[in-house]
């Protein structure tokens, strides 16, 4: 082979990195390490830095999800203490 970063990645190399991304933290490390380093499999490379987007993409949707979220039960916590001095008992 001329050139090992061209070569095809196998199927056990792929079952263990995705193995070894299963490890909390250590999978961000490994994907940087995978994305950016020059010196491995032109196919893993691309695989890592896909990995990244989609991290980054579910970083992003879990923001706005929390943020709609937010406003949302700051919402329903005005329209409760309305409906409760609304409807509030005196002596």
């Amino acid at each position: 082979m001329a050139d090992d970063r061209t070569a095809p990645f196998s199927t056990g190399g792929f079952f263990l990195v995705q193995l070894a991304l299963m490890v909390p933290f250590v999978n961000i490390i490994l994907l940087l390490v995978f994305a950016f380093s020059g010196s491995m499999n032109v196919n893993l490379q691309n695989y890592s830095k896909a990995m990244l987007i989609w991290i980054l993409v579910g970083i992003g949707i879990t923001i706005i999800v929390g943020v709609l979220g937010a406003i949302a039960a700051g919402g329903i916590g005005v329209w409760l203490e309305n409906m409760s001095n609304q409807y509030q008992i005196t002596k």
